[in-house]
């Protein structure tokens, strides 16, 4: 994965998260974590990690964290266009792809969330692997989010795996 676009996405997402009102929402995404183990029969899947988006902050919380619909990424996420030449959002075209979205509560810590892996186990669910890397104190809230791109090839159901 490409180091640049990682921290891009998430200078983008912090940037735009500060600028979003302060107010707290209560709720937390059962889907955060989960204690079920990765099988042995794994099948690394691609993905493409979605820049320049934040979470809304009337959200409280995810259903899923599998999005299939451009209606409900639209209530979760949105757009964060910059200047330049990769300031544009990821195109999503949700006739062929999906997308597998995390967001975690407001905090005042830097903290930024990177997938470690994306694949497809023995049963057939769909596992994202993702590290939760939590930084300084900082003068203002975030809502910590990560969602990436995934081809509706690889379908099944989505299991979030966090990795200490």
């Amino acid at each position: 994965m490409n180091t640049k676009i990682v921290v891009l996405t998430v200078a983008t997402s912090l940037l735009f998260t500060a600028c979003q009102s302060s107010s707290t929402t209560s709720g937390e995404n059962k889907n955060a974590k989960t204690e079920q183990p990765v099988s042995k029969a794994e099948k690394n899947i691609a993905f493409i990690v979605a820049k320049n988006y934040f979470a809304n902050n009337t959200l409280t919380k995810l259903d899923s964290a599998k999005i299939e619909t451009a209606d409900r990424f639209n209530a979760a996420f949105g757009m964060a266009t910059t200047m330049g030449k990769d300031g544009r959002p990821t195109e999503i075209d949700f006739n062929k792809q999906y997308v597998i979205a995390i967001i975690l509560p407001e905090t005042d810590l830097a903290t930024n969330i990177e997938a470690v892996s994306l694949q497809k186990v023995e049963n057939g669910d769909i596992v994202l692997s993702y590290r939760v890397i939590t930084g300084q104190k900082q003068s203002y809230k975030i809502r910590p989010n990560l969602a990436i791109v995934v081809d509706k090839a690889n379908n099944g159901n989505v299991r979030l795996n966090e990795v200490k």
